[in-house]
């Protein structure tokens, strides 16, 4: 039953005051509360007559606005939004960087790695502490080649 009959002001400023209270309930009961009460109103004033003191019994009756919202169950929480997807090729890059650090003697890995890295960087895309973590971890691999193949040409006494 949907009532829309006109109450006495001091019944439409409890219902106004009660809305509000119930602004964080959860929807659908919050708008059923303030139907059945709606209901219950015009069903005593339609018994009592609709006048003010009627109206200030209806609202004694009902009670404080406060502890009606009190009872009310909380609105759900809004969706989260969805996760972001994870960085596949940030993931990918990374273990590139660990192997071409392991098999380091070949630094042609590294110094793609490390290019790669760099790419995604400047791009600002996808996971920059993966990036990093990539571009450190290939710095180190190709520096190691590079201190390795000096060494080479360097005569021992």
């Amino acid at each position: 039953m949907n009532t829309t009959e006109p109450l006495p002001a001091l019944l439409e400023t409890y219902f106004a005051d009660l809305d509000r209270a119930l602004i964080g309930a959860d929807p659908r009961e919050r708008a059923e509360t303030i139907q059945a009460m709606r209901e219950d109103a015009v069903e005593m004033l339609n018994q009592f007559g609709a006048s003010e003191e009627t109206a200030e019994r209806v609202i004694a009756d009902f009670g404080p606005v406060e502890q009606i919202a009190a009872a009310a169950t909380p609105a759900p929480p809004a969706f989260a939004a969805p996760a972001a997807p994870r960085p596949w090729a940030d993931i990918w890059l990374i273990v590139g960087s660990i192997v071409g650090f392991i098999y380091f003697l070949f630094p042609v890995l590294s110094i793609a790695m490390l290019i790669w890295a760099t790419v995604r960087l400047r791009r600002h895309a996808g996971s920059r502490s993966l990036q990093k973590g990539a571009a450190w971890v290939t710095g180190i691999a190709v520096a190691l080649f590079f201190i390795l193949f000096i060494q080479r040409f360097i005569p021992f006494n």
